[in-house]
Parts: C-alpha cells; structure tokens; sequence
C-alpha cells in the first residue's frame, strides 16, 4: 500500500533479520517496545516477559548442549529435563575445585546405579544469566557423557537438570534452539 512491489520485497526480506536481531538485547535502559499488530516471535515474547536468551547447540542424538561457567570454568553441559538434578562428572570435579565433603548427602543416580554426592559450589551461571543455586551432583556420567561427546564432536561436563530449569522458569525453544531463563 504504497509501497512498490520491490521496496515491500526488501522490506521482507530485512524484517526477520531485525526481528531476530532485537529479540533479547535490551540495553540498561527501557525494554525494546514492538509497534501492535507486529508480527512477533518466540525471542521477543520471551524478551517482553524478562527471559534472557541463551543459544543452544543441538547434538545428532537430539541432545541440546549449552555452556556454563561452574566455579569460574566454562564447559559444554547437556540439557536434560529428565534429571531431577544438575550433576558434573565425578571424574572432572578437579577441573571445576569440586571436592566430596566428609558428611555431604550422599545418593544414586536412577538409571545409573552410581554413587552420587551433593557438593557446594561458588558458582554457576548459563550464558549471562547467573544461577542462584549453591550446589551440584557429582556421580559417575563418563560412559553417558563420553558417548555424548563423540556424537557432539566435543566433550560435555555433565548436566543441567530440573533444578536449574524449574528455577529459572526455562523455556526451551527447540527451533531456533534456544534456552529463554528468567
């Protein structure tokens, strides 16, 4: 309306790159506003709610991989909305400071039949969204993430599990991928 036929074509043709663009990335300031009637997506719906968007990487398995610094260390974790907790493979809690303590709550993990230790941490965050839990799992994964990490082509620490997710009301955007945090 208006428009001639190529101005509208490089209209939509540039609408979805800064549609994507602005999904998500607000500055200090006030949040991105989206005129009404705007065609939205998931990014920006998410972003008006307050997530903060965090990329994925899907594995050929159908795994999702994200990264997170656990202790000041950044690693690969899988995504698992089946584990009831995040756990890190007994056989890197050196590389992350991780250390069984004398007393801590001690389990198994389902499916496993591993031995499973509950331990503090100093910290986690995913992309830039800071955790505000203060302990993870750490069990014997190394078969379930070796195997893991050959399909990804790069090794995988361990797992982020509902703990995580429900706390910060995780959406997982299998699309795009994308993991939205509050």
């Amino acid at each position: 309306m208006g428009m001639t036929r190529p101005a509208a074509f490089r209209f939509a043709l540039a609408a979805p790159a800064l549609i994507f663009t602005t999904a998500c990335q607000q500055d200090a300031g006030a949040a991105p506003e989206y005129p009404a009637g705007e065609a939205g997506n998931v990014g920006q719906a998410m972003c008006l709610l307050g997530f903060t968007a965090v990329p994925l990487r899907e594995v050929a398995t159908g795994h999702h991989l994200v990264d997170a610094t656990l202790n000041g260390r950044t690693a690969s974790f899988v995504l698992d909305t089946g584990a009831n907790v995040t756990a890190i493979d007994q056989e890197r809690a050196e590389q992350f400071g991780l250390s069984a303590q004398p007393g801590g709550l001690r389990g198994m993990i389902a499916g496993g039949g591993t031995n499973a230790t509950q331990v503090p941490i100093e910290g986690l965050s995913i992309g830039p969204v800071e955790i505000r839990q203060r302990s993870v799992v750490l069990a014997g994964l190394g078969q379930l993430l070796t195997a893991l990490g050959q399909a990804a082509g790069e090794e995988v620490a361990g797992i982020i599990g509902q703990d995580v997710l429900a706390e910060h009301h995780a959406i997982i955007d299998v699309a795009q991928p994308m993991l939205y945090l509050s």
